[in-house]
């Protein structure tokens, strides 16, 4: 037995209608095999509700797709729904996938149906693979490079194996299809379960299009069209404001300043509105007041940065975000981490991160020489004027001066660096000493 398990695609959403259509299902075979054995319907009665092949009735729509003709069908067709659901709830909500689910299998049900009481006239289906076959689809656009884990199954007499392993969302999807294909090419067209499967995909293809077309869905460029640039050159798949964007975005990829200047939050560009708010309020702090007033404004930062930090952990969506993004990190993987900080950012609620697991982020960034993505975490630290935030100040100045070879910029870092107090830690005395080596090789890179 062949079992799709999990995928390590991102998941936005919890999978809330997949769980309960997977439910919905197993009650409707449960209380089908009840009226049967209980003697409360027969076979003839149940045979109403799957979908006849000689004649229009819209009830069967909506009934058939919940129906199985045995426990190993609706096992099949569950433990596919799960893993493609995943992908596609996990990107719309359950809101949208249910509108999708059953538009998928409604659509199917009508269109066979439609054709079969022409072509055929007799005889009658039944089960969720046509609309599990439309989710394949949808996943095959969306997400083509994530992967499924999957568990193989093999028993003999009382022997029994399991074997895991992952296989990528377009290596699963088209081997099914093409064994679809297959079926329906040696059945010489005739009505087959694969003819019934490609008719569910001819429905859901075309959805997973027109939505990634239509921005329905933010698949972060990793679906089919974005991660090939020959489909590129086709308006109706991908049109020009897409491609632009698709572009932007790839520019921003293989140029990490060109990334660095689009992130507003980052010190880049010494001559922006942003850098001279910088410098204008670091001149009032050190030439107005004093000390009083130097303590005043790092009081009133971290006040804001604790409020704003508070209400981004406050977002429904922040609790899971930063456990798959504390796991990612866990375990090393630097796309993963990327995903989940990339949609942090995107909800902008990115500033609830501890400086625990920010810090933890931009060295994983380090550690693969992506230094100006770190630049972002080190902001937050830096920007929050807390316990690690020297460090963080320390480490952006390096990234300007050594990876951005902007001086100005790692200056201006550096003189965020304020200690006061009488009596200075040896932590302290170092801190300041690394500052003031960093601060004379900004000099010398001046002249």
């Amino acid at each position: 037995m062949f079992i799709p398990v999990s995928t390590d695609a991102p998941l936005y959403h919890w999978p809330i209608a997949t769980v309960g259509l997977i439910v919905a299902n197993v009650a409707a075979f449960v209380a089908c095999v009840w009226a049967l054995l209980s003697g409360a319907a027969d076979m003839e009665t149940l045979e109403n509700l799957a979908l006849s092949y000689e004649t229009i009735n819209p009830i069967q729509w909506f009934t058939s797709p919940f129906l199985h003709g045995g426990p190993m069908h609706l096992l099949g067709n569950m433990f596919f729904l799960w893993a493609f659901g995943l992908i596609v709830e996990g990107k719309v909500g359950w809101r949208k996938f249910l509108l999708i689910y059953m538009g998928i299998a409604v659509g199917e049900c009508i269109l066979e149906q439609l054709v079969m009481v022409v072509l055929v006239g007799d005889g009658v289906s039944l089960g969720a693979s046509s609309a599990v076959f439309g989710l394949m689809a949808i996943a095959l656009i969306w997400a083509p490079d994530n992967e499924i884990e999957c568990v193989f199954v093999f028993m003999f007499l009382l022997f029994i194996r399991l074997l895991s392993f992952e296989v990528k969302v377009f290596t699963l999807a088209m081997f099914f299809l093409l064994l679809e294909v297959a079926e329906v090419i040696f059945s010489g067209l005739s009505v087959s379960s694969g003819l019934l499967h490609l008719m569910g995909v001819f429905i859901g293809a075309p959805i997973g299009l027109w939505m990634l077309q239509t921005g329905r869905v933010d698949c972060e460029n990793w679906d089919i069209v974005s991660r090939n640039e020959w489909l590129h050159e086709y308006d109706w798949l991908c049109p020009p404001e897409r491609r632009e964007a698709i572009q932007r975005a790839e520019a921003m990829e293989y140029d990490p300043v060109a990334a660095a200047l689009a992130n507003k939050h980052s010190q880049i560009d010494a001559n922006s509105t942003y850098a001279k708010r910088r410098q204008a309020r670091a001149g009032e702090t050190s030439g107005q007041g004093g000390l009083f007033t130097k303590k005043r404004h790092a009081k009133q930062s971290a006040a804001k940065a604790e409020s704003a930090m508070k209400a981004a952990q406050a977002n429904p969506d922040f609790n899971r975000l930063s456990l798959l993004l504390r796991q990612a990190i866990a375990s090393n993987s630097l796309n993963l981490a990327n995903t989940h900080f990339a949609r942090l950012e995107q909800l902008d609620i990115a500033v609830g991160l501890s400086d625990k697991t920010l810090f933890q982020l931009a060295k994983l960034y380090a550690g693969a020489k992506q230094f100006v993505a770190a630049t972002r975490p080190l902001q937050i630290i830096a920007d929050r004027g807390g316990e690690m935030s020297h460090e963080a100040w320390l480490r952006l100045a390096q990234i300007q001066l050594k990876v951005m070879r902007r001086a100005d910029l790692a200056k201006t870092s550096l003189q965020r660096i304020q200690i006061d107090g009488k009596k200075i830690t040896e932590a302290q005395q170092k801190t300041l000493a690394r500052r003031d080596q960093l601060l004379t090789m900004c000099q010398t890179a001046s002249k």
